[in-house]
């Protein structure tokens, strides 16, 4: 019985680590609401602008949620449709999670075990089920996945660019990227992504309803940043190059694996200016911005993905999403 009730005191709170933005509301008047700040919430939510917030938007209110084990504690972020999320836990010396089908390492921290799990842009939100498998002991928890908020938009294409889309290889270099990241060894940093670009405006956010030409409704797997053609590309953060190469869809591109299944993918360079196994420190130069491959104007595609599944980047630039 006492884990019964825990357990749906945990379905309960992790419902109320978030709130939809209604038509007319501010950062400040949820702030208020919430009995936090607006800095505190646009830390906590990646907001480059707190001013900019759209009716349906998602937002989180609080860090994080504490849950008891056999043997410890469990600390997680509340998981949004589209975006990373971690969790931490005490008590234990080795594990692993598994959430969505997806099974996740537990890596040793100051703090106890710790990782960072992917909720899909395209995961219906509803309720589903935490599986910790801890020294020979199973928890299942339900944890809650919320709406992200996603717009709309249509992009008209070339007959050329509509052409890629439909190319029969185009599978094939997705999964030539996924495989390229690697899965193994802990983070090999901490806190906050860089900005890829120095100036640069973002176009195009991560999560986007793509209607592409008279093809098919997709999503926006990135992050799209405009700037000058020949603007220095930088890595968001400090990791190893493990593609380096010219592909038909996404061009001039460059991909740089973090640790713990966490890669990021630089897309429609002009040109590449790292090899495959070199180390790269933040803010380390990999190419020069372009528009090459289906590009419809220079632009950098900033793309993350966490164990093969894409994931919003804005939240990594104001720092790792952990409990």
């Amino acid at each position: 019985m006492r884990w019964l009730l825990a357990l749906w005191l945990l379905a309960l709170s992790a419902l109320a680590q978030t709130h939809t933005v209604a038509p007319g509301e501010t950062l400040f008047s949820i702030a208020r609401r919430y009995g936090t700040t607006v800095e505190a919430l646009a830390r906590l939510n990646g907001l480059s602008d707190p001013n900019r917030i759209r009716a349906g938007q998602v937002l989180r209110v609080r860090p994080g949620e504490e849950v008891p084990l056999p043997r410890g504690r469990l600390w997680y972020a509340p998981p949004v449709q589209g975006r990373a999320f971690g969790l931490r836990v005490a008590g234990y010396r080795e594990g692993w999670a598994e959430f969505l089908g997806v099974r996740y390492p537990l890596w040793p921290g100051e703090e106890g075990l710790w990782a960072l799990l992917a909720v899909g842009a395209l995961q219906g939100p509803g309720e589903y089920p935490l599986r910790l498998h801890l020294e020979g002991e199973e928890v299942v928890l339900p944890l809650r996945v919320v709406p992200g908020g996603y717009g709309q938009e249509t992009l008209a294409l070339s007959p050329t660019l509509e052409g890629l889309l439909q190319d029969p290889g185009l599978k094939a270099e997705r999964e030539r990227v996924v495989a390229a990241c690697s899965q193994e060894g802990p983070l090999r940093f901490w806190g906050a992504f860089v900005r890829p670009l120095e100036g640069g405006r973002t176009t195009s956010a991560f999560g986007t309803r793509r209607r592409y030409g008279t093809l098919f409704t997709s999503y926006h797997e990135g992050l799209d940043f405009a700037a000058p053609l020949g603007t220095p590309v930088r890595a968001v953060a400090a990791g190893v190059v493990v593609l380096s190469e010219r592909l038909k869809v996404r061009g001039e591109a460059v991909v740089v694996a973090h640790g713990m299944g966490l890669c990021t993918g630089y897309w429609h360079l002009a040109s590449r200016q790292v090899r495959v196994g070199e180390e790269v420190r933040p803010g380390q130069v990999l190419g020069r911005l372009g528009s090459t491959g289906l590009s419809t104007g220079p632009h950098l595609h900033l793309e993350v993905r966490l164990r093969g599944v894409p994931v919003d980047p804005a939240p990594f630039f104001s720092g790792l999403p952990l409990p």
